[in-house]
């Protein structure tokens, strides 16, 4: 694949599915493949780890610590907040959303890959959102 993309923190999160494997081959593979991320991610996808899935701490730290080592971190800095209100309003996006997709902007990515918002919307003419499991 030669465009950039970002996941979302529910692609990442079936890597740990013991319940779907075909889920969690498709999310293994966009992995494989190094994509964007932000620190919104990771620590969504630490949140779940410990709440949801009741992981013990130091396991759930490993499994972000390496889902950062095998991904592009995207900052989060002003152009994102300014992006995410922007999308926010625009959009009517959620704001957890929103500054995932202005994360995934600011990186150049031309793919969003998630679960959880609509699929195949463009936003700004630029960015794609895409459920891989679709």
């Amino acid at each position: 694949m030669s465009d950039k993309f970002f996941i979302d923190r529910n692609i990442a999160l079936y890597l740990l599915d013991f319940n779907d494997s075909r889920k969690k081959e498709i999310a293994s593979a966009l992995l494989e493949q190094v994509p964007f991320i932000s620190a919104q991610v990771i620590f969504e996808c630490l949140n779940v780890c410990l709440k949801k899935y009741k992981m013990e701490r130091s396991r759930a730290v490993a499994f972000v610590t390496e889902l950062a080592s095998v991904s592009y971190i995207q900052s989060e800095n002003e152009a994102v907040v300014s992006g995410a209100l922007h999308i926010f309003n625009k959009y009517l996006l959620q704001p957890f959303d929103s500054k995932i997709v202005a994360s995934a902007l600011e990186a150049g990515c031309s793919i969003l890959y998630s679960e959880d918002m609509q699929h195949n919307l463009v936003i700004e003419k630029r960015l794609t959102i895409i459920n891989p499991f679709l």
